[in-house]
């Protein structure tokens, strides 16, 4: 069981950093750097590489987490709290993916700007929201470690 807590949370883990480097370094530094219209272009390619990772990474977590409420000796009130917060991660990311990024998309090249802002204003909110269930997967599983067994 520990070797699918331990993949769960390097799953999480990689999730945030993918999403924290992504939202908070290269994403404004496209946008400072090169001209706005460029950084969009570049950007709208590379979101649907970021969503299938935060999906192929949160799924894995997910049935990780589902194996181990299912099958686990370690109690399941905890390893369900898990998969909740994995399963909420990858509901986010699959409206994020899935409907409010081609609505971006789409207002983005009407060069409708109101309508882009609502999208981007969803977007950002999801991407916050999936990475607080993250970190909040990891607390979990932080502190709720199993106690050690002598060797």
């Amino acid at each position: 069981m520990r070797i699918l807590r331990t993949l769960a949370v390097i799953c999480i883990a990689g999730w945030l950093a993918i999403s924290s480097f992504f939202s908070f370094a290269v994403a404004p530094l496209v946008f400072k750097t090169i001209d706005r219209a460029v950084a969009g272009q570049v950007v709208s390619v590379v979101l649907p590489r970021y969503y299938d990772w935060g999906l192929v990474l949160c799924g894995i977590a997910l049935i990780v987490c589902a194996l181990r409420a299912t099958i686990g000796g370690e109690g399941r009130r905890q390893p369900l709290a898990t998969a909740a917060l994995c399963g909420a991660m990858f509901g986010l990311l699959v409206w994020a993916s899935t409907a409010v990024l081609p609505r971006a998309e789409a207002t983005r090249q009407a060069r409708d700007d109101g309508a882009f802002a609502r999208a981007h204003r969803s977007a950002v909110q999801l991407n916050g929201l999936t990475m607080a269930a993250g970190v909040a997967v990891l607390l979990l599983e932080t502190l709720s470690r199993p106690p050690r067994r002598d060797r």
